[in-house]
């Protein structure tokens, strides 16, 4: 059964109201006038998403001696390219807490692949010199669409790679849409940059063509080298090109290729492994 604008939208609601949160901070961000003050008051329209910020800028991502009792203090240490971060994790980790068991994946999985894909994104976008808090906020939210889709009345269970080795075509058999055109929507609905948007819409296929090439080659990389790392989901494994064509496409330079993905895996096993009971 297809899913219209409509029905996405309705069950995308559901969703952690962290989310919507997350896609004005980033519009807050864009807009020279905004200030701090409006940024804070925004996150704390969310006590929930306040004390996770507040709790994860004391962690041992941000160590230091003296702990922050607020989200004035949070922002103070951290700076606001660190807060969109700390924002996205903790939105990211309220939406990949159950399991979706329509495709057989369980949170931590879900999880792991999240983190592993916003920090290549983060690493692809700095070495491009492109919007990493965009870039970042792409990487972490790619499954939500999967969400919606297992959260979806009389859905249907995918029935495996062995079956279905693309995933893809088979969510767009079944709903007329992937699970990332999905995703999609409900970014563009929340107000997440138009980069944002169309990375997640199109990069499963890349067009040279397309005015955001880059941001779309730069996820699939991330896609590609998440396989490489152990975090890929299943009917996704034989999705992805890691070459150098891609990596040209994406506006990366061969000689830093290594680099950046050494520092995108050490920045992810810090991440993946937070102690979220200390620090949510």
């Amino acid at each position: 059964m297809s899913l219209g604008h409509d029905t996405i939208i309705t069950i995308g609601t559901r969703l952690p109201p962290g989310l919507g949160i997350f896609g004005r901070l980033q519009a807050l961000l864009r807009d020279p006038d905004a200030d701090l003050d409006d940024i804070v008051k925004l996150v704390q329209v969310d006590p929930s998403l306040t004390f996770q910020v507040i709790r994860l800028s004391n962690s041992v991502l941000y160590g230091s001696k003296n702990s922050c009792q607020s989200l004035d203090d949070a922002v103070s240490r951290i700076g606001l390219a660190e807060l969109q971060q700390i924002v996205g994790l903790a939105v990211a980790r309220q939406c990949f807490q159950g399991e979706l068991e329509l495709y057989r994946i369980s949170p931590e999985r879900l999880w792991e692949n999240a983190v592993a894909t916003g920090t290549l994104m983060s690493a692809f976008a700095q070495q491009a010199g492109a919007d990493v808090g965009a870039a970042y906020a792409t990487g972490l939210l790619r499954n939500i669409g999967k969400v919606v889709l297992n959260n979806y009345p009389g859905g249907v269970s995918y029935p495996g790679v062995t079956d279905r080795p693309d995933l893809h075509a088979w969510e767009r058999e079944v709903h007329g849409m992937t699970a990332v055109e999905v995703s999609a929507v409900l970014l563009d609905h929340w107000r997440f940059s138009a980069v944002t948007v169309e990375a997640m819409r199109g990069h499963l296929a890349p067009d040279p063509a397309s005015p955001h090439v880059a941001s779309l080659a730069q996820m699939h990389l991330a896609c590609a080298v998440a396989v490489e790392w152990g975090c890929a989901l299943p009917g996704e494994e034989s999705c992805w090109t890691n070459d150098p064509a891609m990596r040209a496409l994406a506006g990366l330079k061969e000689e830093a290729w290594a680099g950046t993905i050494e520092l995108a895996r050490k920045q992810y096993d810090r991440v993946a492994r937070i102690e979220w009971s200390q620090a949510a």
